[in-house]
């Protein structure tokens, strides 16, 4: 048995409605919080309150189109339709099987096409035709929030990632790493490498990393990179993740050698240093496969260059003019779209159950 949920004017809204026009939210929160029943419940609750109010403000809207006396050309319909066919189904055809498939009507799909026209239409008229923003609001915005626009030391970056896609053992991408570095020493370009060997996700951009900031990379990478003068490429270094909470940083020497190792908590806070030397046989642990034993084998190895660096600066109006221009943007088109609402509901019969 379905329920009211609210009356808009002449239009009723029930529970049924609203549970379909949350369904995909109702699928992401159960696994989400499939484990957590009481926030799933209270999220859930939240997401139905919202999805009423949501589904009231588009009849409400719908409402006052009528009222307006408007009325949309069938042709647009048509037309909106013959476009949604072409970039999704491809064919009417296509179409008419996958509403049916949605146990979907035709007419109830073109009623839902109407709908998204006039509630487009609407909104542009009362609302995104009323936003206008000032260079005064402008600057007015970055004056109050300059804290915003305020980068620490930033290095434009470069960096080749060797993981176990590169090669089968830790050993194998050391020596991987060494072969790398012994081409770039007979002349290859970091970003010929980067492109060819590296693993990581910017491999396609030869491990350009573009400017970074020292939180973007973990502490024990950042500490290496942000040490690094315009210009110049570190030595081979590996990360070995110890459990789930923490992990080594390694350095190597020129020779492949690691040299210096630092124990880092997930928090960035060190935990253990290490200096190792290769002659004494100083390490304890694993066996890097190199004749000295490292408290944990490394997983992945890592060379970064520093194309250039940037001292810490507030970005100049100039810069961020049109970010501020979007944010004021969203704060008006809020403010203005529930003022609207508001008085659609001042003047409208609306009752919740």
């Amino acid at each position: 048995m379905d329920y009211i949920a609210a009356i808009v004017n002449d239009s009723v809204i029930t529970y049924r409605e609203v549970e379909e026009y949350t369904a995909q939210a109702y699928e992401l929160l159960r696994r989400t919080y499939q484990s957590q029943p009481d926030v799933f419940k209270e999220r859930m609750n939240q997401t139905m309150q919202d999805g009423l109010e949501q589904l009231l403000e588009k009849q409400l809207i719908l409402d006052e189109f009528k009222t307006m006396g408007g009325r949309l050309p069938d042709t647009v319909i048509e037309d909106e339709i013959r476009e949604r066919i072409r970039q999704r189904w491809g064919d009417r055809a296509t179409l008419t099987r996958n509403l049916k498939a949605q146990g979907i009507t035709f007419e109830t799909f073109r009623q839902r096409i109407h709908d998204e026209i006039v509630l487009e239409f609407m909104r542009r008229k009362n609302v995104s035709s009323a936003i206008i923003i000032s260079p005064a609001k402008i600057e007015q915005y970055y004056q109050a929030n300059m804290t915003e626009f305020q980068e620490s030391d930033q290095v434009k970056l470069r960096m080749i990632v060797l993981n176990k896609a590169s090669a089968p053992g830790a050993d194998d991408l050391r020596k991987l790493g060494l072969e790398i570095v012994r081409k770039m020493e007979e002349g290859a370009a970091f970003t010929e490498m980067a492109a060819v060997y590296s693993e990581g996700s910017t491999r396609r951009d030869s491990g350009d990393w573009g400017w970074v900031q020292t939180n973007r990379l973990n502490r024990g990478l950042s500490q290496v990179a942000f040490s690094l003068q315009k210009g110049r490429r570190s030595n081979l270094l590996a990360l070995a993740r110890e459990g789930t909470d923490a992990y080594w940083i390694y350095q190597y020497d020129k020779a492949g050698n690691p040299t210096h190792g630092t124990k880092y908590s997930d928090k960035g806070d060190t935990i253990e240093e290490r200096q190792f030397d290769l002659a004494a046989g100083n390490g304890n642990g694993n066996a890097n496969g190199n004749g000295l034993l490292l408290p944990v084998p490394p997983q992945e190895f890592y060379l970064m260059y520093v194309e250039d660096r940037r001292p810490a600066r507030t970005r100049p109006l100039m810069e961020v003019r049109d970010e501020i221009e979007k944010t004021l943007t969203s704060h008006e088109r809020t403010r203005l779209h529930k003022k609207w609402i508001e008085k659609l509901k001042a003047k409208a019969f609306v009752r919740y159950f």
